[in-house]
């Protein structure tokens, strides 16, 4: 039986060949892939393999959708602005804003049409709209030679009009980019407002703006732009405004801006007060408290460089009044308990550099040390570890820049002296409530009152003297150890015991007539026999019991 085959060319054989080898291609991918040796075999996931295609068609959907759409926008927003510009550079001002108003009418009904088929790209649409429509009703007063609108009140409350529209519908949509982007929009109108109150006055709203969306959205990341935007309004205002062409120097006179720098610091202040959201990270909160408290200081210090350097000590008072007050106020009513020791910090250092200002140094060492004691008692009301540690390195840096620049005075020596060994003794006594695991920071105020008591007695005894009150420290610690059932004390005793002892072989009995070296001697081995009496008996009840 014959039957009919078309012949077919090389060619087609060669293309269905080719058909035949990528369909069997395809069922192998679905399990494995044939490597380049026909034997080997290549095991693959196909899930993770159409994860992998999907994750890049993903990015190249997201760059071709948003990227470009942002690209585009961009080009066409500076785009439009010089067409703007070479309309009024030739003479026609109001054919240039006419033409901008026009464009962004135009803008604004494409971004209308295209909101339900492409609403990321009418979204871009909107805003490039907002930002040309501010632009253009910038144009009609500032940076022109013939302006349209010759009064800036006016102007720069049209600029507000349109400001404040766009910031309704964006806090509206809940979107805290566009109500970024905003922001930022405010703190241009206020620079080139170039009024100190207007300007001032507008970092005050962008502060409060901010903690109003902090306390209804949570908007977290919002409230950092916005500190950083407001202490940006304050620096470029004290160095002159250079934006708007003046020169780069500080200004001359403050024109009261402290209150407007006072104010915003209070309004951020009231972060630490938020409740507790788990769509807030104590981190967060924290961060942008010690943010606050940076920009506040670095204008605090250049307003008092500039304007107040021989009397600021009422403006740093009432810093340090606000700061314990709301850290009480924090205590009680926040979440966020290490934002109250913050405070209380800042009031204590606010407190010392006013304490400075009225006794300076070395008198204001005394009062400073005695304050040591004042931030101890609120530590223990707070129960913070944290204010305790830096009470102790304050204190430290504070005993080393007097040992290092001043005379030494009794009364400060002993201050120092009695406020050491008193935290100490306090610190043992509270340290179940301060929940201190260890004895670290006790030990620290044990040495420093060790030194001091030292310094203390050979600044303050006669020479002939000083071996013997040493000794006679020595023999208070062992009773205190004695009353305390403390060992602690006991180490201090051996150590000024040792002291003392080095003290008269080096120095007294080169120098201090024979009847006080007599005298020294026989008093530093009564109580040297008297303490080895001690230890031997201790020593043996303690065989004797076991």
């Amino acid at each position: 039986m014959a039957t009919n085959h078309p012949e077919l060319s090389n060619q087609e054989l060669t293309d269905k060949l080719n058909l035949i080898e990528k369909r069997l291609s395809i069922l192998e991918a679905a399990n494995k892939i044939v490597s380049s040796d026909p034997i080997e075999y290549i095991e693959i996931d196909p899930i993770q393999q159409i994860k992998k295609v999907s994750e890049d068609s993903l990015i190249e959907s997201k760059i071709g959708e948003s990227g470009l759409a942002w690209l585009g926008n961009i080009v066409l927003f500076f785009g439009i602005t010089f067409i703007f510009q070479f309309i009024q550079n030739s003479g026609f001002q109001y054919g240039a804003a006419l033409f901008g108003y026009i464009i962004v009418a135009g803008i604004f009904l494409l971004a209308y049409l295209l909101k339900n088929t492409y609403p990321k790209m009418a979204s871009i649409f909107a805003l490039n709209a907002n930002l040309i429509l501010f632009y253009v009703t910038l144009r009609l007063h500032f940076f022109s030679g013939n302006p349209i609108i010759g009064n800036k009140s006016i102007e720069l409350l049209l600029l507000l009009i349109v400001v404040a529209v766009q910031l309704f519908f964006y806090v509206k949509k809940k979107s805290i980019t566009w109500t970024g982007i905003n922001l930022v929009i405010i703190t241009i109108t206020g620079i080139v407002s170039d009024n100190t109150h207007f300007m001032l006055a507008m970092a005050v709203v962008i502060a409060a703006f901010a903690i109003i969306l902090l306390y209804r959205y949570n908007w977290i990341r919002l409230l950092y732009l916005s500190i950083v935007l407001v202490y940006l309004i304050f620096l470029i205002w004290f160095m002159n405004n250079p934006f708007m062409g003046h020169p780069l120097k500080a200004i001359t006179s403050h024109e009261y801006g402290f209150i407007y720098l006072f104010a915003v610091a209070a309004i951020f202040s009231l972060i630490a007060l938020v409740k507790e959201s788990n769509s807030i990270s104590p981190d967060a909160i924290i961060g942008a408290v010690i943010l606050n408290g940076i920009g506040f200081s670095l204008l605090l210090s250049l307003f008092v460089m500039s304007f107040f350097k021989d009397d600021y000590v009422l403006l740093i008072s009432s810093v340090s009044i606000f700061c314990l007050l709301y850290s009480v106020l924090l205590e009680i009513r926040s979440n966020w308990k290490i934002a109250a020791a913050l405070y209380a910090l800042y009031g204590f250092i606010t407190l010392s550099i006013a304490v400075h200002a009225i006794y300076d140094f070395p008198q204001a060492y005394f009062l400073l040390s005695i304050q040591s004691i004042l931030v101890l008692l609120m530590a223990i009301w707070f129960r913070s570890k944290f204010i305790v540690f830096m009470n102790t390195i304050l204190l430290i840096s504070l005993l080393i820049f007097y040992l290092r620049t001043s005379t030494y005075i009794d009364s400060i020596n002993i201050s120092f002296s009695i406020v050491a060994l008193s935290t100490a003794r306090i610190l043992n006594w509270k340290k179940n409530r301060l929940t201190i695991q260890t004895d670290m920071l006790r030990n620290v105020y044990l040495l420093i009152g060790y030194v001091m008591v030292l310094i203390t007695l050979y600044h303050l005894i006669p020479d002939r003297y000083i071996t013997l009150s040493w000794t006679a420290a020595a023999v208070v610690y062992f009773v205190l150890s004695l009353v305390l059932k403390n060992v602690k004390y006991r180490y201090l005793a051996l150590g000024t015991m040792l002291a003392a002892a080095f003290y008269l072989f080096i120095v007294d009995l080169a120098r201090i007539e024979l009847v006080y070296r007599i005298i020294a001697l026989m008093f530093l081995a009564m109580i040297s026999i008297g303490l080895s009496i001690y230890y031997t008996i201790k020593s043996k009840r303690k065989v004797e019991n076991e």
